[in-house]
């Protein structure tokens, strides 16, 4: 969050939003914030259900205890009861078949994932190949990113699938479309800016076309497959040590 702040101070007004690695950074700040906010919430609402549940159970064992209390021995009443408790555990059965169902809010979360996870390794990987002159800070907080999203898949156990490849590539669209759309409208087509994009700078010769190029298009399949690797090995791990 330091480091998007700052971002907002370093480039002034529209600029902000031309810079790849300001993207990556809003969307893996956003993904965090958005998980801490998403554990507190299911934190809140098991308690609060826990509790709910509590309060039925006593209350279902306080009119179980007065009708045997008043009508002991009655089969009719032991049926209905049968009956009651039956019904309710179906009920019980379709709540929890409704609660199997993801919720919107965890996909948002999910998405934003994948998106971060994949152009993080992005960013740093044309940031150290393409720059000429490493900054030690930037590289820093680069690689911190990187680590911090590939502890996420490690210790969150959340699913990864392959073929949200596609969500990075839509998230790669959008900044190159945002950038065709400034030159074409913004900038003289004839004239070469000089507040060039600092992701746009580094793409200078054909060497670093080709090379973003590659990883833009085959890079982040792997960077895909990396993550989902990972998230396999802790479905292994689990399951032959702990019985998951």
């Amino acid at each position: 969050m330091i480091f998007l702040v700052e971002s907002f101070y370093s480039t002034p007004s529209y600029l902000w939003v031309l810079q790849l690695d300001n993207w990556t950074v809003s969307a893996v700040c956003l993904y965090f914030v958005l998980s801490t906010l998403l554990l507190i919430y299911h934190t809140i609402k098991k308690w609060k259900e826990e509790k709910n549940r509590e309060d039925e159970e006593k209350v279902k064992d306080e009119h179980h205890a007065e009708k045997s209390h008043w009508a002991e021995g009655e089969l009719g009443e032991s049926e209905t009861d049968l009956l009651w408790a039956a019904s309710e555990g179906g009920e019980s059965h379709q709540a929890d078949h409704r609660e199997d169902k993801l919720p919107c809010y965890h996909k948002v979360v999910w998405l934003l994932q994948t998106m971060a996870e994949n152009s993080i390794l992005v960013v740093t990987f044309c940031y150290l190949v393409l720059e000429e002159q490493l900054n030690s800070i930037v590289l820093a907080t680069y690689l911190s990113f990187t680590a911090f999203m590939i502890a996420e898949a490690i210790f969150s156990f959340a699913p990864i699938r392959l073929l949200h490849v596609i969500y990075s590539y839509i998230f790669t669209l959008a900044y190159v479309l945002v950038i065709v759309l400034y030159y074409f409208t913004v900038t003289d087509r004839y004239t070469v800016p000089d507040d060039l994009p600092r992701f746009v700078n580094r793409i200078h010769d054909p060497f670093s076309s080709t090379l973003v190029f590659l990883v833009l298009i085959i890079g982040q399949p792997l960077f895909q497959f990396l993550y989902f690797a990972i998230h396999k090995l802790n479905c292994f791990v689990y399951i032959k040590y702990y019985g998951y």
